[in-house]
C-alpha cells in the first residue's frame, strides 16, 4: 500500500496528548490564579468538614506543592486516558484483521480517522479474492486444455497408425492410393506434432517464472536469427520478415526468454497475417525503454478480443475447432517474460493492421 500509516497513527495520538495537557494546564492555571478563592470557598470548608482542620490548614500551608501534585496527578491521568484511547484502537484494527483473510464480501471497518487504511484493507482482500479465483480458473483452464489435448491426440494417432499400417499390409497397393494415403499420412503427423507442441506450451508457462539470467544483448542481430528460422515457415504462405532495427542497438535482457517472446509473438503474426504480406519489426528507444513493434496485415482483431489476448487458454473453447493458431498460451507466456524484465507489452489492432508492442527497459538489474 505504500503509506506511512505508523506516523500518521503516531501523530494522532501526539494530538490527544496535547489537547489534553493543553486543557489540563488551562485549568491548573485558572486554579492557580484563583487560588486563594478557592481554598477560602466551598471547596476548603468542604475538606475541613470531611478530613478535618489540621489536613486543610497543612493545605494552605503548602499550596505551592499541592497546586505541583495536583497538575502531576492530572497528566498521569492524561498519558493513562491516550495509552487506553491507543490500546482501544490498536485492539479494534486488529480485531478487525481477521475479517482481511475471510473469502467473503463483509467489509472491514475503522475508525473514521483510519479511513484511507480502511479503504487499503479493503481493496486488498477484494484483490485477494479475485487472484484467488483467477488462479482457480487457471488451474482448471491448465486441467481443461490437458484434457481436450489428450483427447485430440488419440484421433489423429489413430489414423497414422491406421494407415501405416494399410500401407504396411496392402502389397500391390495402387501407386496413387498409396500416394494418397502417404499425404494423408503425413498431414496426421503434422497434427499430432502440432498438439505434442501444445503440451510443450503448457510446460513452458511454468518454466516462464524461472529466474532471469540479463546479459547485452545484440537486437538487431537476435531478430536476424529469428528471420532466419521463420524462412521456411513465411514460406508457406509467401510471408516476408522485414527488420528495420539499428545495428548497434542493445537490450539488457535474458536472451532465450526474450526469444521466446519475439518467437511468440512472430507465430501469432504468421497465424493470423495475410498471404503474400510482410511482417515489420520496428525498434526505437528513449530515457527509460527500448521499443519494439511487430505490425502484420491481416483481418482486424475485435476489441473484445484485444482485452484478453493475454490471458492464460482464451482460445480454449476455439482451439479445439481452428486449424491456426495453438493452446492461447503463447501471449501469455510472452506477457509473463515480458512483465518478469519489468517491461510493458500491448497490442492494438485496426483498418487490418495488427501491431504489438514491447517495452524492455534500459536497466541491467531487476
Amino acid at each position: 500500500m505504500g503509506k506511512d500509516y505508523t506516523r500518521r497513527f503516531q501523530t494522532e495520538i501526539l494530538k490527544k496528548h496535547f489537547m489534553i495537557a493543553l486543557i489540563s494546564i488551562v485549568i491548573m492555571l485558572l486554579f492557580y490564579f484563583f487560588v486563594d478563592n478557592f481554598y477560602n470557598g466551598a471547596v476548603i470548608n468542604f475538606i475541613q468538614d470531611v478530613f478535618g482542620w489540621d489536613f486543610a490548614s497543612f493545605i494552605l500551608r503548602n499550596q505551592t506543592a499541592f497546586v505541583f501534585i495536583t497538575i502531576l496527578v492530572v497528566l498521569l491521568l492524561n498519558s493513562l486516558i491516550v495509552e487506553v484511547y491507543s490500546i482501544q484502537k490498536i485492539s479494534h484494527v486488529f480485531s478487525q484483521m481477521k475479517i482481511l483473510f475471510q473469502k467473503d464480501d463483509q467489509r472491514i471497518v475503522l475508525d473514521e480517522s483510519l479511513q484511507e487504511l480502511e479503504d487499503d484493507f479493503n481493496e486488498l482482500k477484494r484483490e485477494s479474492i479475485e487472484n484467488e479465483k483467477k488462479a482457480i480458473k487457471e488451474a482448471q483452464h491448465k486441467v481443461d486444455m490437458i484434457a481436450y489435448l489428450a483427447h485430440d491426440i488419440k484421433t489423429p494417432l489413430a489414423s497414422v497408425i491406421g494407415y501405416l499400417c494399410l500401407l504396411e499390409e496392402t502389397e500391390d497397393l495402387p501407386e496413387e492410393l498409396r500416394h494418397k494415403y502417404t499425404h494423408m499420412t503425413l498431414e496426421k503427423a503434422y497434427r499430432l506434432e502440432k498438439l505434442i507442441n501444445e503440451f510443450f506450451d503448457i510446460a513452458k508457462l511454468n518454466q516462464s517464472y524461472s529466474p532471469l539470467h540479463k546479459e547485452e544483448v545484440s537486437l538487431s542481430y537476435l531478430l536476424e536469427q529469428m528471420k532466419e528460422e521463420f524462412y521456411p515457415i513465411m514460406s508457406q504462405k509467401q510471408q516476408e520478415i522485414v527488420i528495420q532495427v539499428p545495428e548497434d542497438m542493445i537490450i539488457y535482457a535474458d536472451s532465450q526468454k526474450i526469444a521466446r517472446v519475439f518467437n511468440n509473438i512472430l507465430k501469432n503474426a504468421f497465424y493470423y497475417g495475410d498471404e503474400k504480406t510482410t511482417i515489420t519489426i520496428e525498434a526505437t528507444e528513449d530515457n527509460v525503454y527500448t521499443h519494439i513493434l511487430f505490425r502484420n496485415i491481416g483481418q482486424t482483431i475485435p476489441k473484445d478480443k484485444l482485452n484478453v489476448i493475454f490471458e492464460q487458454f482464451y482460445r480454449l473453447d476455439t482451439a479445439r475447432s481452428s486449424s491456426a493458431g495453438g493452446s492461447g498460451l503463447g501471449l501469455s507466456i510472452a506477457k509473463l517474460i515480458v512483465e518478469q524484465h519489468q517491461g510493458i507489452i500491448k497490442a492494438k489492432s485496426y483498418d487490418h493492421v495488427t501491431t504489438f508492442e514491447v517495452f524492455i527497459p534500459h536497466t541491467k538489474a531487476l
